[in-house]
């Protein structure tokens, strides 16, 4: 049964001979065909995150031949996405990644039209952003994003093709609560009430090409459910564990009907799914929060926070700096024995400072929380 969106019907006559020239291989690949390609060329996407998976989903989106394409980010290139943020260069550093992607998209398929949205999307303006299109592509990487794309998504009837990448690991699905056959599902059927924030690139890093890897696979959902070819990942989370190249899938159970509070009990299918597998990004099990800064006879405190100056007698450091082997001279000047503790608000930046500074010769190094 085909499960594109009913709005997207092929378009008689649409593509003209330039088009058919370019897609070729799209033309000739069986079970795809020009109806499906029509059905590209009328379609409106919008791509949440111009970073790690953005990069491929939108690159390939415009070389299939998306006809429309929407880019919603509200940062700016920073030399530290350049490992794995692919569609923006060094020159780009310090611009608008809206700006960059667009510029990239348009070099690559002058026929495509790119809307840039450089704003942060909310609850507050998630709707308005994504109405107009016909599927969104959710490369966001906070929760807060990623359920205020969900709520309104599903208000929409919009498909959502997701994806999420940490450290070594990525998981990729497709979301519509308008999907057939049973299968409309969405991300907090499978994932539960929003949790905290969790940990990130930024805390526990990510493997380069496994953002191409994920976002790759993401531009395929994308296509298939554009066009109604193949079998899209609907009732399916894909998970792929780059250590081994090996991607497992885990089988999603509609949520019972019925009202709901938007929790998941023991025993039903969200929670099966969940159990089987289907985990989101982790919200991080903070390190032991403490009261105040731990201090002692011969401890230096390094504060790799989001907020210089918040921890009172700290020495601050920003956690990229660290990475880059910039370090302050108060550490440089810090015995390689000497205890060092190192806080942050959650947890998360201070245990990826503990893991650099162990690295480059500190042996009693630990990390807190301050906050609870």
């Amino acid at each position: 049964m085909e499960t594109f969106p009913p709005q997207l019907a092929p378009v008689e006559g649409r593509l003209a001979p330039a088009e058919r020239r370019r897609a070729a291989r799209h033309l000739l690949l069986d079970g795809f065909g020009m109806a499906a390609q029509e059905r590209l060329a009328a379609s409106r996407v919008v791509v949440v995150g111009a970073g790690g998976l953005g990069s491929p989903v939108l690159q390939y989106l415009a070389a299939a031949g998306v006809g429309t394409l929407g880019i919603v980010d509200d940062d700016v290139v920073d030399a530290s996405n350049l490992q794995r943020q692919v569609l923006h260069s060094v020159a780009d550093v310090g611009r608008a990644k809206t700006t960059s992607a667009a510029d990239v998209l348009r070099g690559l398929a002058p026929d495509v039209e790119v809307i840039a949205h450089r704003e942060r999307l909310t609850r507050d303006n998630a709707a308005a952003i994504l109405g107009g299109y016909h599927l969104v592509v959710d490369g966001s990487d906070t929760f807060e994003t990623r359920y205020a794309v969900s709520d309104a998504a599903a208000s929409l009837g919009l498909p959502v093709v997701w994806g999420t990448v940490l450290g070594w690991d990525g998981q990729v699905s497709v979301f519509w609560s308008a999907a057939p056959d049973g299968r409309a599902i969405t991300y907090p059927d499978v994932f539960g009430p929003q949790p905290d924030e969790g940990e990130s690139c930024a805390t526990v890093g990510v493997l380069s090409p496994a953002c191409g890897v994920v976002g790759s696979t993401m531009a395929v959902e994308a296509v298939k459910v554009l066009t109604g070819t193949g079998e899209p990942a609907l009732g399916r989370l894909l998970a792929y564990d780059a250590r081994t190249s090996a991607w497992d899938t885990i089988e999603l159970a509609a949520p019972p009907s019925g009202p709901s509070d938007g929790t998941a009990e023991e025993g039903s299918p969200a929670a099966d799914a969940r159990v089987a597998g289907a985990t989101p990004v982790p919200a991080a099990a903070d390190a032991d929060p403490v009261p105040a800064a731990p201090s002692g006879p011969g401890v230096l405190l390094l504060d790799v926070g989001l907020r210089p100056g918040a921890v009172p007698g700290a020495v601050f450091a920003r956690l990229e700096d660290l990475a880059a082997g910039t370090f302050p001279p108060e550490l440089l000047d810090h015995p390689v024995d000497g205890p060092v503790v190192v806080v942050c608000e959650r947890g998360l930046r201070s245990r990826g400072a503990e893991q650099l500074l162990r690295a480059e010769g500190w042996r009693d190094v630990t990390s807190r929380a301050i906050l609870g």
